[in-house]
């Protein structure tokens, strides 16, 4: 065995060992997420209302009755530099 071979093979094993352990972690992920769930479901039948609602809310409402508008909201279009270099043309031809 080479030492090419060698290093192939360390290279494989540590592959190996991080699949895996990204593996875990997202199983671990999981069920944290699902237990979460369940607690929130619980506090929720305890309070006496559904689980992810506030109470006197509709769903895809905000407060007003504004329905959202996702992405949109608070943004301008960029200037055009072009509008830029026609102003700055302009003012030097006047």
């Amino acid at each position: 065995m080479g030492i090419k071979d060698q290093f192939q093979d360390k290279a494989n094993e540590l592959k190996d060992q991080a699949q895996h352990a990204a593996n875990r972690g997202r199983d671990e992920s999981r069920e944290r997420g699902q237990q979460g769930r369940e607690q929130g479901r619980e506090q929720g039948r305890e309070q006496g209302r559904e689980p992810g609602r506030e109470p006197g809310r509709e769903p895809g409402r905000e407060r007003g009755g504004q329905e959202r508008e996702r992405g949109q909201q608070g943004r301008r279009p960029a200037p055009d530099p072009m509008d830029e270099l026609r102003d700055e043309r302009d003012r030097f031809q006047s």
